[in-house]
């Protein structure tokens, strides 16, 4: 099996601005079978967005606040079952209140280049992305 360049999967971020928002948005840039559709760096600008590119995947950092995290997993659970969430944690308690609030996945920011790969390869399949 191959990459379909034609089928790409639509990735939001978000995450308050600094070092990790810069790491997580080059692990992306750098993937072909990725299209980055934004940066979000809060809850509220993350709910625009979603309404207005529809991504495949979104991913949550850990450094917005606390509550924040959780209800725009609820939200998105509610509004838009289809689109899958990644929250990326980096204490057991993030880790665990991103899983609590529903996210699809939840992965320790520390080890990010090498889960989201496993990830990445592994929703190519479950979403049709790779051809014959």
């Amino acid at each position: 099996m191959s990459f379909n360049p034609e089928k790409r999967i639509k990735v939001l971020i978000v995450s308050l601005p600094g070092m990790m928002q810069n790491i997580i948005r080059e692990s992306f840039v750098k993937r072909v079978d990725v299209d980055l559709v934004g940066i979000a760096c809060g809850g509220l600008s993350a709910i625009k967005m979603i309404g207005r590119y529809l991504p495949d995947l979104i991913v949550i950092n850990s450094n917005l606040p606390e509550t924040e995290t959780s209800e725009l997993i609820n939200w998105l659970k509610n509004e838009h079952p289809q689109i899958l969430s990644v929250a990326l944690g980096e204490t057991s308690h993030q880790v665990n209140q991103a899983a609590f609030a529903g996210a699809d996945y939840v992965l320790r920011s520390y080890s990010l280049p090498d889960q989201l790969n496993r990830l990445m390869g592994s929703l190519n399949k479950n979403l049709g992305l790779e051809s014959e």
